[in-house]
């Protein structure tokens, strides 16, 4: 397994990792096409994972924050996205979100880390478009484990960015799904 080439595929989720001194996350890059069911469905696609998400799970997701930090220009937080009907974990990640670049009330919303960026930007109705980075196949640690409880030996996940119509990065993001069994919980 490798960490990317190049630069840190990873991040920020490796930035939150090494501030936390936890070890550095095992994973090997693969096509999209390679990624099994039901997990293809929910990460192979150029959409919004808010959506995609809850539609999978039949109702609302909402943001469980573990970390966050923000320098008034950017905020950053690690988090498990939940359902909102029994809080069980459908995704584990890390999000850098540009503050600067969305409207003073979307970035309030976005700081008040109750909903999903996808979900805030639909709400709104902001155009944006989400540019799949890089697919991961992913060997659980310890720290995943802790988020979802008993997992597969191999988890997938998508490095993701957003983007405003002017061409302003409004985020990029880590995001790894739980074991799913194929059919909404």
């Amino acid at each position: 397994m490798s960490e990317g080439t190049g630069h840190d595929i990873l991040y920020p989720l490796s930035m939150f990792r090494m501030t936390r001194e936890i070890p550095s996350l095992s994973f090997e890059v693969i096509e999209g096409s390679e990624i099994p069911d039901p997990y293809r469905d929910l990460l192979f696609h150029d959409g919004d994972m808010t959506s995609r998400l809850e539609q999978f799970h039949g109702g609302t997701i909402y943001v469980d924050k573990l970390h966050s930090s923000s320098d008034g220009r950017a905020y950053f937080r690690e988090v498990t996205l939940r359902r909102e009907k029994d809080s069980c974990p459908v995704e584990y990640g890390a999000i850098e979100i540009s503050l600067s670049a969305l409207p003073t009330d979307v970035a309030e919303l976005v700081l008040e880390a109750k909903r999903p960026l996808g979900g805030i930007l639909n709400h709104y109705r902001i155009s944006y478009t989400s540019a799949p980075k890089a697919f991961l196949k992913i060997i659980p640690d310890d720290a995943i484990r802790e988020i979802f409880g008993p997992v597969e030996d191999t988890l997938y996940g998508r490095c993701n960015e957003i983007t405003g119509f002017n061409g302003d990065s409004y985020a990029r993001i880590v995001e790894i799904i739980p074991t799913v069994n194929g059919s909404p919980a």
